[in-house]
């Protein structure tokens, strides 16, 4: 028996090689094909006669395990033919996608469909991969080329994107991603429940109308671990490769499904902007526990707090899941997410670096309590770096100001939540967006607000101060000012210490509610 596992690297650096959406939208098709049509062609070309419902156990020469983003894992009987499979499925990638790094492993073990097995394969696929040259290597400067306008690469051919538009240089790899651009749109149209014409309409936006839009990464929690651990959790070989596929099928539905209700809900959003009903919102990764969207900056922060909740829900109910979330003794699993919202023009690959970190260093922090998000507004144009950021606004001392991440779904619901919940966010936002009903006027003047951050910047004593003279400035509206105050009893505090790390820190939520509030519209009160 042998385990044959082919997968994709560096996906989002394929996605985000170049700034044009077309071909964003075209190499995320690209590498959905690489586990989709590209994984089931080739199965049927080396297996005649394949059924997704082959298993060794019976007899069958190959069994499919998993297939999604970009990675497929299977069982064979025969080394030769595992060796074709992965021939089959790299040699259509070098033809129909290039610059994807795709490769393949086949594994002996005596008992393949194991933990062990699986984890052999992954860590020898891990070796491949470091050992071959990347995609770039491909693309030699001799004899000398003209640089793509859109990669960087060695140009192939000109295409312009538009009848008046003039001629342009493009790579191999960007003529293969433009290429598949309209099934790309069709694929979208799919996931999101609507039609390719509005998907047109919402990457014209994201490219030629919004002025901010974001990045927003998502991972599971725990999910590496879950995987890994799963045959301590099932007795025999069988029961193991079925309670993998279940596993990988049933969360890769359930995101899925999660991402359709994320976008209805954020459709219903107050003040919600829409293209023909629809969020202007872009999966351009939506398999397993992975998700990877671009959208307009005012759909980024409800999006994800819909989508994390809907996904925590969605595995809860799932009746495929719910013998494994039984034996994990787990109500449902949860998610991380960062948001890196950014000007339109500001380059892709750099805020999906951002939002990948908000998720490793501080969204995943806090992965045991539960679902949660990590979102951050970038107001320059260099280039990001996560702690520089954090730095650029802290207290008198050193001290984080940003209570980022915020805990939704369940795990909001906890004690060691509190104060960082997306309620609590709202909680600050509707407060600073709070509006006479007379005159329409802010009832905290923007001047207000900013005189409080830079004292916050000086300390939690001077900010005290400030916000003393601010109650006693307001003194007719001091109960929508103590809405920003943090401890109970205490108005004047607009700082706690927190303990979610390994060290304590001094942080603040005002920081955060500055970043977000043109971009979380909230109604009177709340939500």
């Amino acid at each position: 028996m042998y385990v044959v596992m082919i997968g994709t690297a560096g996906n989002q650096r394929y996605i985000f090689s170049s700034g044009k959406r077309q071909e964003i939208v075209g190499a995320s098709d690209l590498i959905a094909r690489v586990n989709g049509a590209w994984a089931d062609e080739a199965m049927a070309s080396v297996f005649p006669g394949f059924e997704p419902s082959w298993r060794v156990g019976d007899g069958h020469d190959a069994e499919l395990l998993t297939a999604g983003a970009g990675t497929i894992t299977a069982l064979v009987r025969n080394r030769d033919a595992g060796r074709r499979l992965v021939t089959e499925v790299t040699h259509r990638a070098l033809a129909e996608a290039p610059g994807l790094h795709v490769c393949g492993v086949v594994v002996a073990t005596p008992e393949p469909v194991n933990g062990i097995g699986m984890t052999k394969a992954r860590t020898e696929l891990a070796a491949v991969r470091e050992a071959r040259p990347g995609p770039q290597a491909r693309f030699l400067r001799l004899p000398l080329a003209e640089d793509c306008a859109s990669t960087g690469l060695p140009a192939q051919a000109l295409h312009r994107e538009g009848r008046d538009e003039p001629f342009r240089t493009r790579s191999a790899a960007s003529m293969a991603k433009l290429r598949h651009f309209p099934a790309a749109l069709d694929r979208l149209a799919g996931d999101a429940e609507t039609d390719r014409s509005t998907m047109r309409e919402i990457v014209d936006r994201l490219g030629l109308e919004a002025d901010w839009v974001a990045v927003v990464h998502a991972d599971g929690n725990g999910f590496g671990d879950l995987f890994r651990t799963l045959g301590s959790l099932v007795d025999g070989d069988q029961a193991y490769a079925d309670a993998l596929r279940t596993l990988s099928r049933g969360v890769d539905a359930c995101a899925r499904r999660a991402f359709r209700v994320a976008l209805d809900r954020t459709a219903r959003e107050p003040e919600a902007v829409t293209v023909s009903g629809r969020p202007p919102v872009l999966p351009l990764v939506l398999g397993g526990d992975d998700l990877t969207v671009v959208c307009e900056g005012a759909s980024a922060l409800p999006f994800t707090r819909h989508y994390l909740e809907a996904f925590e829900e969605e595995t809860a109910n799932d009746v495929s899941l719910r013998p494994m979330l039984h034996r994990l003794e787990r109500p449902s699993l949860g998610a991380a997410a960062g948001v890196a919202i950014v000007k339109r023009n500001y380059p892709f690959r750099f805020a999906y670096d951002l939002a990948e970190e908000l998720i490793s260093v501080e969204a995943k922090r806090v992965k045991e309590w539960g679902s949660a998000l990590a979102f951050t507004v970038l107001f320059e144009s260099s280039a990001p770096d996560l702690s520089r950021i954090r730095r650029s606004a802290t207290l008198a001392g050193g001290s984080a100001a940003s209570a980022s991440p915020y805990l939704v779904g369940q795990g909001a619901d906890g004690p060691r939540a509190e104060r960082r919940r997306w309620a609590d966010l709202l909680r600050r936002v509707e407060a600073l967006r709070r509006t006479d009903p007379v005159s329409g006027e802010l009832l905290i003047p923007r001047g207000a607000v900013h005189d409080l951050r830079e004292g916050l910047c000086l300390g939690a004593e001077v900010a005290r101060a400030r916000f003393a003279l601010l109650r006693t400035r307001f003194a007719g509206d001091r109960a929508r000012l103590d809405a920003l105050a943090e401890l109970e009893g205490d108005p004047g505090q607009l700082v706690w210490t927190d303990r979610s790390g390994d060290e304590e820190r001094t942080v603040t939520g005002l920081m955060d509610a500055m970043a977000a509030l043109s971009f979380l519209p909230v109604k009177e009160g709340g939500r």
